[in-house]
């Protein structure tokens, strides 16, 4: 049950137990008491909140559960933590409005609080209570536990060989590999796209209308509006358009601006404060037909020779462009078929061992996938599992503390357990 103490977070369902119960003291914490009501009210919250379910509910557990809670939060105001009773304020206060947000109206929301005999500010500081006690415990167990926790490596191996046979099973998985070639923009395309737009602010410099020409020959989403931008900011544009804007004086024309979108010519129309008003035309250096000719051209060669019983590793070191997986044969990972990469999940399901899907395309990319072989079942290697070990251990270190130091606590407070289980 101190597991539970250790984990649990503000339980925020309101719950009150529904019977009345005759209130006796049931455990002594110091000088504080622990009333059979509050005992059964914390029952009732656990119960709502999942926390534990069944008839035959362990009273004794709870108890030393709320006994537990006590004791640190007693320490914790013997050791004078500090907690910003501002932040409790508020956060009670927005516990309290997320309870009046769950009845149709505040109103029903006083009524059935009228019914269990509380009024808002009684249910509110009943929150600020439990978030103060929350706040206190997890200073505590921060500064008394969770600092004095360290793991080492060597910690983490001696885990792992000790606890070999009880490590998870890896499930079987697929060796998925894949040769991708991508539809690049040629070097002619690109110097045709240049010469178009320098002849388009040849036009501009003998007089010809930015707007018109903009509305005309733009391939920018806003050609229709002349290639007005309205007024933009600092860094709210990619850094070469911004820096030849915010240079040009007003009417001006800047010389051909290159960015990752294509070629843009650039017109300042107003200054204000911060901010500038530009037009803009923009030719796009994007692949055109032959561009995707000539890389399908390619990706249909190395397509051939994978059905001709070529080496799938070699032509993806050799034509691959992804670099990270070239480099490991075309290898993309090992994959259970719930984990294919979303976008080559259909592509791979309808593959057999051994097998290579058709040519791919989305966008401009070309794909060739393969499922490679199956990998059987076997233990998580250490290097796999390590991560969850560490968290795991660390955990177990915690709680182990955490035992040891409410035990020092149970020494050094006064506790006498006075619940009649009969």
């Amino acid at each position: 049950m101190r597991k539970l103490l250790f984990i649990l977070l503000i339980l925020s369902v309101f719950v009150v137990a529904k019977a009345e119960v005759l209130d006796t003291i049931v455990a002594k914490v110091g000088r504080e008491i622990i009333l059979q009501s509050e005992l059964e009210q914390q029952i009732s919250q656990l119960q709502a909140a999942g926390v534990i379910s069944g008839a035959n509910i362990d009273k004794l557990e709870v108890l030393n559960d709320m006994i537990d809670t006590k004791l640190l939060v007693m320490e914790a105001d013997a050791q004078e933590y500090e907690i910003d009773d501002l932040q409790v304020k508020s956060m009670a206060e927005d516990e309290l409005q997320r309870i009046i947000n769950q009845f149709p109206s505040e109103e029903q929301f006083r009524k059935e609080l009228k019914k269990q005999n509380l009024t808002p500010l009684e249910l509110k500081e009943y929150y600020a209570e439990m978030i103060r006690e929350q706040m206190l415990k997890e200073k505590i167990i921060q500064n008394e536990i969770r600092q004095n926790v360290t793991i080492t490596e060597a910690e983490l191996k001696d885990y792992y060989q000790e606890n070999l046979k009880e490590m998870p099973q890896r499930p079987s998985k697929d060796k998925i590999g894949m040769i991708m070639r991508e539809i690049t923009v040629s070097e002619e395309t690109k110097k045709n796209a240049l010469i178009e737009i320098n002849k388009i602010r040849d036009q501009l410099l003998a007089g010809g209308s930015f707007i018109e020409l903009a509305k005309q020959k733009s391939d920018g989403p806003n050609a229709k509006n002349g290639g007005d931008l309205g007024y933009i900011g600092r860094g709210t544009m990619v850094k070469p358009f911004e820096k030849a804007a915010f240079s040009l004086n007003e009417g001006e024309i800047s010389d051909v601006v290159k960015t990752h979108l294509g070629y843009h010519i650039i017109q300042m129309v107003d200054k204000k404060d911060d901010e500038i008003r530009v037009r803009h035309i923009l030719k796009m250096v994007e692949p055109n037909q032959q561009d995707v000719e000539r890389a399908k051209k390619i990706i249909e060669k190395i397509k051939k020779q994978l059905d001709n019983g070529a080496d799938f590793t070699k032509l993806a070191r050799e034509y691959s462009m992804d670099d990270s997986s070239a480099a490991n044969g075309g290898i993309i990972g090992e994959f259970t078929p719930e984990e294919y990469p979303e976008k080559f999940a259909s592509y791979l399901k309808n593959l057999d061992y051994g097998e290579y899907s058709q040519i791919i395309k989305q966008d401009n990319v070309f794909y060739i996938l393969a499922k490679l072989e199956k990998i059987p079942a076997r233990k998580y290697r250490y290097e796999e599992i390590k991560d969850n070990l560490r968290v795991y251990v660390r955990n177990q270190k915690q709680l182990d503390l955490y035992e040891k130091y409410l035990d020092k606590l149970r020494e050094k407070y006064y506790v006498e357990i006075l619940l009649d289980e009969s």
